[in-house]
């Protein structure tokens, strides 16, 4: 038993298991089963064990870090000079600064603990797994009818109930699921059994049921488009009837009939078109707060306000400012245009990576498994450009983890490549 147990706990997949668990184990341990300190840090612990066991890795010298190193570390210099060069406020700072550096190191984590397409594989399907059961327990929010807050619901729907899970809100469950639904179609297509694909066509018909239920339009439109892109990487037959069907079916939401479903999405949809809610948002929604976003970026167009001084949790705790409702003008505001440059090459090279690795995978097993994971990763961008996705620390560490899962495969096909 205690041999069982030490290897168990030398293993760093055991680790990244419970890492994927982050959800779950996270209301678990602040709302069920709550330990004062091991509540508040025990993710803070859990990235620090993976830390070490990264260290390790990168001292093998098995594996090199491509291109994406310079960026990432002109953004962590950039960050600390923010801090430094405001003082008064570095108490602000730092928590800004953990908040936005500290989760990205999880792709340092995935780059040099990923060993293989098939650990990814694994991974994989415990991330579908756990945002099945997330997923899930959302849907029956809304079968039982439970209150749903109401900053969540515009004035003038019919909807009153909107899924939000164990998460923070409707439009992160939203986020959520955008991941998890293209990931659960990669497993779906992947699998080569009966048994297999029926379990995947119930985690992705789930997550995407309860994707509509949460009634985040975001995260509804950037599940669409990188459904096209991933049927256009696939097959450009399979993408043109995807793009048809989809006229198709906004052409038939037009003329349906106010259905329980339908009903839900057409107001969601139809509202965004309204006069009432353009002025509401202009006043005190979120065009104003991407225009006062704006203006912050006027006052110091380079560099910023600094980490955790505008639109975050951070500086809503230490300047009272409110959440700017999209991750993108945050940062902006945040962090200039420099900063905000790096952070989004920092983001679309590794899409570029894993659409590198999507190619090479072509006509191999893995190719719907890395195409999924691929779609989902970008959804989770789109989504961060109209809400403060990256603010929730478990949607964070999914994103840069896996982006350096499927980085590293990359490393290790290139320089497979070259070794021949």
């Amino acid at each position: 038993m205690g041999q069982t147990l030490r290897t168990w706990i030398t293993r760093s997949d055991t680790w990244l298991y419970l890492l994927l668990g982050y959800p779950i184990i996270d209301y678990v341990m602040r709302k069920i089963l709550p330990i004062p300190i091991v509540s508040s840090f025990w993710d803070d612990g859990l990235l620090l064990v993976l830390m070490l066991f990264t260290f390790g890795a990168y001292l093998k010298g098995t594996r090199k870090m491509p291109g994406i190193k310079q960026p990432f570390l002109a953004f962590l210099v950039l960050g600390l000079a923010l801090i430094v060069t405001d003082m008064a406020h570095a108490d602000a700072g730092v928590e800004g600064f953990r908040a936005i550096y500290q989760y990205m190191l999880a792709f340092f984590v995935g780059f040099y603990l990923i060993q293989s397409a098939g650990q990814l594989e694994k991974y994989v399907k415990l991330l579908a797994i756990v945002g099945f059961v997330v997923g899930l327990i959302g849907i029956a929010q809304v079968a039982l009818g439970v209150q749903t807050s109401l900053a969540w619901v515009n004035a003038g729907e019919a909807t009153r109930t909107r899924a939000y899970s164990i998460v923070t809100s409707p439009n992160v469950l939203g986020s959520y699921m955008a991941l998890i639904s293209p990931v659960s179609i990669g497993l779906f297509l992947h699998s080569t059994t009966k048994k297999d694909r029926l379990i995947w066509a119930v985690v992705a018909l789930t997550s995407l049921a309860a994707l509509v239920f949460t009634g985040s339009r975001g995260a509804w439109f950037a599940l669409a488009l990188v459904l096209f892109i991933g049927c256009l990487m696939w097959n450009r037959r399979v993408a043109a009837c995807f793009l048809i069907a989809g006229l198709i079916g906004a052409v038939a939401l037009y003329f349906a009939p106010h259905l329980p479903v339908i009903g839900t999405i057409k107001d969601r949809i139809a509202t965004l078109f309204t006069r009432e809610y353009l002025e509401k948002s202009l006043s005190d929604g979120r065009l104003a707060r991407w225009f006062d976003a704006y203006d912050q970026l006027r006052l110091e167009p380079l560099f910023g306000a600094g980490p955790g001084h505008h639109g975050g949790a951070v500086a809503a705790r230490h300047f009272g400012t409110i959440y700017t409702d999209s991750y993108l003008f945050k940062s902006i505001a945040e962090l200039g245009l420099i900063g905000v440059g790096l952070l989004i090459a920092l983001m679309v090279i590794t899409l570029r990576y894993g659409y590198r690795l999507v190619r090479q995978m072509t006509g191999t097993p893995h190719f719907f498994l890395v195409l999924g994971l691929f779609c989902g990763l970008f959804a989770v961008i789109l989504h961060n450009m109209v809400e403060n996705i990256f603010e929730v620390p478990f949607m964070a560490l999914y994103f840069w983890l896996f982006g350096g899962f499927l980085t590293g495969l990359l490393a290790d096909q290139s320089h497979a490549k070259q070794s021949r």
